[in-house]
């Protein structure tokens, strides 16, 4: 079966269903492909950082959000070994799972026209077709633009050829788990935890439901073979901070989620003729907090390159104009993300440093270095809208 259509998008996680919204909003045929089905869960920090909101305003979620109880996030808490480091936010920020806002903005996008393909896999793809296959039933995309917006790894990394995939020495895999506090709980804070190689955050989220979620380096997980629990226990024993946080909550969920491999390596925006967004065109380090708001920025960043590329635009041209824009727009802070991280994954470091810095500065100087400006967000917008 050959199914025609303008813009086929594979993965619709938050930047993928916003894309698919953007363009369907402008009266362009979108399919949208997923192997799952909707609602469903993804490891993350369920963070929504603020830069983020005034694009979801555009789309109608915000107020959502506020109908389902995600909590406003006003604060961000270091815990250290004896020390906290803690900085206002800017503006409030969304506790919000993956559960629930993939949803909504998947639903949005099928509200305004989107065509719906989740619960079908896509096995193949080039610049003007996948195969996607559901079951026995089995189907062509013809499409007249691809999108790549199936996350930080997929089978096309490795059909594409793409040069992150190789790099053994930067694999991390990230974990997470709902949990519930036995006591009261701050519901307008994000925490960020450190142990050897690696780090963990915690946010709430709606529901009265903590997340915590954490990434480590591959060379601390060998021989655990998935084992999560026996992990866990084992950073319990090596710092103080988390033994205390975990005894605070009980599991909410039956078992953890993980990741597939977190590679913190450079990607080109697009390949071979695919345009790529979210984390399939760059990812930040998750301590930031920016992942889901980078994600939604790169669709809208992406949505005129792909309108154009609709018409009689010079594909090259379009191309290259979208790789370097999303290098303007993505490149500093995903690299300055990288330096904070390798701070945060030395507990002894980490508290050297907050023994010695008590003002909110440098606090300020981590966020707007790792996020968009308001002024940065208008532009795009504008663009669009």
């Amino acid at each position: 079966m050959e199914v025609k259509t303008d813009v086929a998008i594979i993965g619709a996680g938050p930047a993928g269903s916003t894309l698919a919204a953007l363009l369907a909003q402008r009266g362009i045929r979108v399919l949208l492909i997923d192997r799952d089905s909707f609602p469903r869960d993804k490891v993350c920090g369920e963070f929504l950082s603020y830069d983020a909101l005034p694009i979801l305003d555009r789309l109608d979620i915000t107020a959502k959000l506020d109908r389902h109880g995600a909590p406003s996030i006003t604060r961000c808490r270091v815990v250290g070994r004896k020390t906290n480091y803690e900085f206002e936010l800017p503006s409030a920020a969304r506790g919000v799972s993956r559960m629930l806002l993939d949803d909504l903005l998947f639903r949005r996008a099928l509200s305004l026209g989107a065509e719906d393909r989740s619960g079908w896999t896509a096995t193949r793809v080039t610049s003007t077709q996948v195969d996607i296959e559901r079951g026995s039933e089995k189907a062509t995309v013809s499409a007249k633009v691809i999108v790549g917006a199936w996350g930080r790894w997929g089978r096309f990394d490795t059909q594409l050829g793409r040069g992150f995939i190789r790099d053994q020495r930067h694999r991390n895999f990230g974990f997470k788990r709902h949990y519930r506090a036995r006591g009261p709980s701050d519901l307008h804070s994000i925490e960020l935890y450190s142990f050897r190689r690696g780090y963990l955050g915690v946010s709430p989220v709606e529901g009265g439901i903590t997340n915590i979620c954490g990434l480590v380096h591959s060379t601390r997980l060998s021989g655990l073979k998935g084992k999560w629990d026996a992990f866990v226990s084992s950073i319990r024993a090596e710092e103080k901070p988390l033994d205390r946080l975990y005894a605070a909550h009980d599991p909410a969920q039956h078992q953890f989620l993980s990741s597939e491999p977190v590679i913190f390596r450079a990607r080109s925006a697009v390949e071979r003729g695919i345009i790529m967004i979210g984390d399939a065109s760059g990812v930040i380090d998750p301590l930031t907090g920016s992942g889901m708001a980078m994600g939604i920025q790169s669709a809208l960043l992406a949505a005129p390159t792909v309108s154009s590329l609709l018409g009689t635009s010079d594909r090259r041209v379009a191309e290259d104009a979208y790789r370097a824009a999303h290098h303007q727009f993505f490149a500093s802070r995903i690299r300055w993300s990288r330096q904070v991280a390798k701070l945060l994954s030395h507990p002894a470091l980490l508290e050297s440093a907050m023994r010695l810095v008590r003002n909110p500065k440098p606090g300020h100087v981590f966020l707007a270095s790792t996020r968009a400006s308001a002024e940065d967000v208008d532009q795009i917008a504008s663009a669009w809208f």
